[in-house]
């Protein structure tokens, strides 16, 4: 057997292996609950953001180029632009470079 610090009353004691399993879980529960409540999980859900999305972007303008039956309402010129996105797009600028070719700025 082992021994826990079981949350009621914040004892330790010697506990069964499903009681080692429901501490583990609570303990568990409540470090994700605070890491959600905190200031880190708002500064991680951006850097994800800013990570994803010129991926996800990237592989759109991909998809498109290679599917173009698809999408038939482009015309040639949104499909160069496209093109040149993807041979010139870089994972930390693309949404930045997408909006300057996009128009034409």
């Amino acid at each position: 057997m082992a021994y826990a610090l079981v949350p009621e009353g914040f004892k330790l004691q010697k506990v069964s292996k499903l009681q080692q399993e429901a501490v583990d879980k609570y303990y568990s529960n409540k470090s994700i609950g605070a890491f959600l409540e905190g200031d880190s999980s708002g500064e991680v859900a951006k850097a994800l953001t800013l990570v994803v999305t010129p991926i996800l972007l990237g592989a759109l303008a991909k998809y498109i180029l290679d599917n173009p039956d698809q999408f038939k309402d482009l015309d040639t010129d949104s499909l160069d632009k496209l093109k040149t996105f993807v041979l010139t797009s870089n994972p930390a600028t693309a949404p930045i470079q997408f909006l300057i070719k996009l128009f034409d700025v």
